[in-house]
């Protein structure tokens, strides 16, 4: 079986990051699923954005959250990439979960909450997940481990992903410490015996930022889960043809 191919914050390449129309673009393009930040605004809204400030994808200043939902609704996310993006807005999670549930994409949702506090981002996060019935197509992922395990406290049926960066030992031991179906794993941390180690303890393996043919190519023959790439139309192609097509 081929990686499943996860749009990074959408096809976030050539669109403008966690936007609906990244979001749009990853489903033409043929990704299996998406991946998208979560923040709280400062009326407790669940909005779609990495960083927590505003001014790198937005024309807004200071931090998101203390912003309110209608405030932050004003500003552009995609005027930072071209002018034709001007209107993109913000989004709300649910408009994201709206966007995917009559497809068959899957939905990585990473909580925003290991640099800056989120209280009750995890309650939010599995309240939409839940309202709109995609408990079995979401993966939450997170730098911030107790946050894990207090998604599996909630929804003990929702996936969720220890999600690193730089050198972890023995990652797969510290992901059932922390009750996670998988580990995501940075591409300079991906070896054949990672993969090999987490697939005997029952863990899937998606590595993030996999961008590169030559990369793609390679971590498909080692035989891992999925990737989490802004080029998911470029992966897509180099997964459905060649000798280890399927």
């Amino acid at each position: 079986m081929r990686p499943l191919i996860f749009a990074h914050r959408g096809a976030s390449a050539r669109h403008p990051e966690n936007t609906l129309e990244a979001f749009r673009a990853a489903i033409r393009l043929g990704a299996d699923g998406i991946e998208l930040d979560v923040q709280l605004t400062r009326d407790r809204e669940v909005v779609v954005i990495h960083d927590p400030w505003l001014e790198r994808t937005t024309n807004g200043t200071g931090q998101v959250r203390n912003h309110s939902f209608a405030e932050l609704r004003r500003l552009s996310a995609g005027s930072w990439l071209h002018p034709r993006f001007a209107p993109c807005k913000i989004p709300h999670l649910r408009e994201v979960l709206a966007l995917v549930r009559p497809t068959r994409l899957q939905v990585i949702v990473e909580l925003k909450n290991f640099f800056v506090p989120q209280p009750e981002l995890e309650e939010r996060v599995v309240e939409l997940l839940r309202s709109y019935e995609m408990e079995e197509r979401a993966v939450i992922s997170s730098f911030n481990f107790n946050s894990l395990l207090q998604v599996k406290k909630l929804a003990p049926a929702i996936r969720t992903a220890l999600l690193y960066i730089g050198h972890l030992r023995e990652p797969w031991a510290i992901a059932q410490q922390y009750q996670t179906e998988q580990l995501h794993v940075p591409k300079e941390e991906i070896t054949p015996a990672l993969i090999n180690q987490s697939h005997r303890h029952g863990l899937e393996v998606i590595g993030w930022t996999i961008n590169r043919s030559q990369a793609m190519l390679q971590l498909r023959k080692l035989g891992i889960d999925g990737i989490i790439t802004n080029y998911p139309l470029r992966a897509r192609k180099l997964f459905t043809s060649g000798p280890n097509a399927g």
